[in-house]
């Protein structure tokens, strides 16, 4: 009876062995890895908030991204990475600030503008380039330049600031990503058409992300 008991453990924690191994291998075909974190650290997204949802507050939303876009696409035009971008951006916040105020001032709305730059939380967003390649960028925590008009209490908007995805027009989101320093294999993680088994792996990243913040 007892060497049963003795066999029926001994099976019991060979099987406790063989399931861990088998979860943890189904983990590490999952788990971030290759610089995937990168995806997050090397992107500076654009957040704009319009005061309400009326038409014209909505209307004035859009020409104040135009605004934004073609501003720090001239502020951020020689940087090489979105380090260098950021800082760029944050010595001018307060200018950023001031004149988008103008801005609207000038578009006949007397509305207060907020601005700042830190981390915020995006949902996944597929961004198609004029040649029909689809890019994901996943859900998560992103650095954000953030454009508050008004109260910002109507629907917002948001794109991909650095690199100047926003702005691509007839070039490939593809070529903007490497030259603001992405590797081959991180493209490829984004595109659609080749980076789809990577959601999992990038919902790991942010609940890991999550437990050691």
């Amino acid at each position: 009876m007892k060497m049963k008991k003795n066999i029926a453990n001994i099976t019991n924690i060979v099987a406790v062995f063989c399931a861990c191994v088998l979860i943890t291998s189904c983990l590490c075909v999952f788990m971030p890895v290759n610089g995937e974190q990168k995806i997050y650290e090397n992107i500076i997204r654009l957040h704009v908030l319009a005061n309400s949802d009326s038409e014209k507050d909505q209307n004035l939303k859009f020409k104040v991204r135009d605004y934004i876009l073609g501003d720090i696409a001239a502020l951020t035009q020689n940087c090489e990475n979105s380090e260098e971008a950021a800082e760029k951006i944050q010595v001018n916040l307060k200018d950023i600030e001031n004149k988008t105020k103008n801005f609207v001032n000038q578009k006949g709305c007397d509305y207060d503008i907020a601005v700042n730059l830190s981390r915020e939380v995006y949902p996944e967003r597929i961004y198609t380039d004029s040649h029909g390649e689809d890019f994901i960028f996943p859900s998560g925590k992103y650095q954000s330049l953030k454009i508050i008009i008004g109260e910002g209490g109507g629907k917002n908007w948001w794109c991909v600031l650095f690199p100047p995805l926003c702005l691509s027009g007839s070039k490939k989101i593809e070529d903007e990503l490497a030259v603001a320093g992405y590797s081959t294999e991180q493209i490829n993680i984004l595109k659609k058409s080749k980076g789809s088994k990577y959601v999992i792996r990038f919902k790991i990243l942010e609940i890991l992300a999550e437990l050691f913040n």
